[in-house]
């Protein structure tokens, strides 16, 4: 068993942690697993904080208290997520998420009664340790290690498939310390915990750095950095050019703004297309020397300034102008970043005048 962690290691793992769980209250708060992963992490966080104030947890002091409740309802937490991620209906779990916090927050108090931790080891404070303790956390460690085995095979991004491992390893030890855990209880008397071990603060580093992933990819969604976000940025003075040339192809959502990078995206794309197949009718023909997608973009200009000046649309010219036409979303997507590419040459002074 690994020694007691030390205050420089303890400080910095629990202001990341601090830190990783405001900003997944603020950013990352969306679903129901969210919400969870948010619980777990906030009465994590929070018993840490108890063990720094009070490094001695076998005390019966006021931090110890603390730290087996808010312990309990993270573990209570925990199994509700793992019951989720292995593939439980989402309304039950949050019908059997009130039974887990009572259960975890009954027992803990019953824990406490009398001379609470500092209190004599009998066989129902062993079971009942055990039973609010070491049972959800092995029993949240199997059920995340089915959920994920069942959906590596899935996993197409290297990533996910990365995420995914990590996290198997990780319930895997949960479970196997679980068990040890409680044998040892069962065994030795009740163990309660005497001290924040080096081993446990490492894993508590490694799961608060997997539960940053997806505050760090919202913040980069927020700050336009993100690979959606460059797209968009890439593909914005096209679409800003083109709508504005056909304004009746934009879309007007429904209820509110379109806040998400993704349906941006999606709506732009939908929109530039739609707007090009409007222009096509005002394309001049092309010469048989002009080919490759710059020379395209240069025509599609010259169909802005024709439908600006108000020329008259041909229906068989837009029928010969198809080519750039992607069969799916994401080819039609590769399609109008290389046109948005070679856009600003094409719409630059030189360009024009030469089209003039």
């Amino acid at each position: 068993m690994s020694g007691a962690a030390p205050m420089w290691l303890m400080v910095p793992v629990f202001l990341l942690q601090a830190l990783v769980t405001l900003g997944r209250w603020m950013l990352v708060n969306d679903t129901r697993a969210d919400r969870l992963i948010n619980r777990a992490s906030t009465f994590s966080a929070v018993c840490v904080f108890s063990a720094l104030l009070d490094t001695d947890l076998a005390a019966d002091g006021y931090a110890s208290k603390v730290f087996l409740v808010c312990g309990a309802l993270a573990l209570a937490s925990v199994y509700g997520l793992a019951e989720l991620f292995d593939g439980a209906e989402p309304a039950a779990v949050r019908r059997r998420q009130w039974a887990y916090d009572v259960l975890a927050v009954s027992g803990s108090v019953a824990l406490l009664a009398g001379e609470g931790l500092a209190a004599p080891a009998t066989w129902w404070r062993t079971a009942l340790w055990v039973a609010i303790f070491q049972l959800p956390m092995a029993a949240a460690g199997v059920r995340t290690v089915r959920a994920c085995l069942r959906e590596m095979p899935r996993t197409r991004s290297r990533l996910e498939r990365i995420a995914y491992s990590a996290l198997l390893v990780t319930a895997a030890y949960w479970c196997v310390a679980a068990l040890f855990a409680a044998a040892t209880s069962v065994f030795d008397g009740v163990a309660y915990p005497t001290k924040w071990t080096v081993t446990s603060c490492l894993v508590y580093l490694f799961v608060a750095m997997l539960t940053a992933v997806p505050l760090v990819r919202a913040l980069g969604a927020r700050s336009g950095l993100d690979y959606t976000g460059r797209q968009l940025r890439t593909l914005h003075p096209l679409w800003r050019d083109l709508t504005a040339a056909v304004p009746e192809v934009v879309l007007r959502p429904a209820a509110g703004r379109i806040t998400e990078p993704d349906s941006r995206l999606y709506r732009m794309v939908v929109e530039t297309r739609d707007a090009l197949q409007h222009l096509r009718m005002y394309m001049p023909g092309s010469d048989s020397g002009e080919l490759g997608i710059a020379a395209y973009a240069r025509r599609i200009a010259q169909a802005v300034d024709a439908k600006a000046a108000g020329a008259a649309p041909s229906v068989e010219r837009a029928a010969r102008e198809n080519r750039y036409a992607g069969q799916d979303l994401d080819a039609e997507l590769g399609h109008l970043l290389e046109l948005a590419k070679a856009w600003p040459g094409a719409v630059s002074e030189p360009a024009r005048a030469n089209r003039r």
